[in-house]
């Protein structure tokens, strides 16, 4: 009895050891660790140019890419009746041509070179993002560019478009069970706040935009000091402020 109660003892003692040494490295570790973040952290930049653009580097060398996050605080909050949707429409519009690059060749241009994107629309902002090869920093700085100063407001790309964003409305509210409830619950949960309005918009709004409310809406929520660019990966702060000096980016 004896022995098989030293036994057991002996094996308790064999499994407890190495997690209470793991329990004092992990305690010894964590300063460390907590140092090496820090020293990560610290070599982010920000700099906030004249007109308002804040610009956020990051550089992270493991790999040779890039990614770009162009943020803007715009989103359905900023809309009102009438209006319902725009956050969301220019989701669609800012990838279907401006001045230097037609409909469609920002994301033939983009693929060409290597690179992906992506956008989504919330209550509170509206989120451009690229993903791309360090090579094709220069060109992505020229489609982002063309598209900030000088976005296309073609009636029959509107119209093409807002086709595309009331389907869109269709499958995922109109004709969904869950979609519909969720639109009518958050309209009655915030009955005094514009969090009222669906981010994809009212039906009657969708159909009743004119050009000249969303020129108006482009000039007040992408002006350079409602925007921030955000970048991560193979850069340096200081190339990258070069270049949004270079592209006059936002302004």
């Amino acid at each position: 009895m004896f022995r098989q109660s030293l036994l057991w003892t002996s094996c308790l003692a064999l499994l407890v050891a190495p997690a209470a040494g793991a329990q004092a490295q992990g305690k010894a570790a964590s300063k460390p660790a907590a140092s090496s973040f820090q020293k990560l952290g610290a070599s982010v930049e920000t700099r906030t140019f004249k007109n308002g653009l804040k610009v956020i580097v990051w550089p992270d060398h493991d790999i040779p890419n890039v990614a770009l996050y162009n943020w803007f605080r715009v989103g359905s909050r900023n809309e009102y009746p009438g209006i319902t949707g725009l956050s969301h429409f220019f989701e669609h519009m800012m990838f279907n041509g401006a001045k230097k690059f037609g409909p469609g060749e920002f994301d033939r241009v983009m693929e060409a070179n290597g690179g992906s994107n992506n956008a989504f629309t919330s209550e509170d902002v509206t989120v451009y993002q690229d993903w791309f090869p360090r090579t094709a920093l220069d060109i992505i700085f020229q489609l982002e560019a063309d598209r900030l100063q000088h976005l296309a407001f073609n009636p029959k790309v509107i119209e093409s478009e807002r086709g595309v964003v009331y389907s869109e409305r269709r499958s995922g509210v109109d004709n969904n069970n869950e979609g519909a409830l969720a639109e009518q619950v958050q309209a009655t949960a915030f009955v005094a706040h514009p969090y009222q309005f669906p981010v994809i918009g009212w039906p009657s709004d969708i159909e009743s935009w004119r050009i000249e409310d969303l020129q108006r809406y482009f000039k007040t929520y992408y002006a350079p000091n409602n925007g921030t660019l955000i970048f991560t990966g193979a850069v340096t702060p200081a190339e990258i402020f070069a270049l949004v000096e270079v592209s006059r980016i936002h302004i």
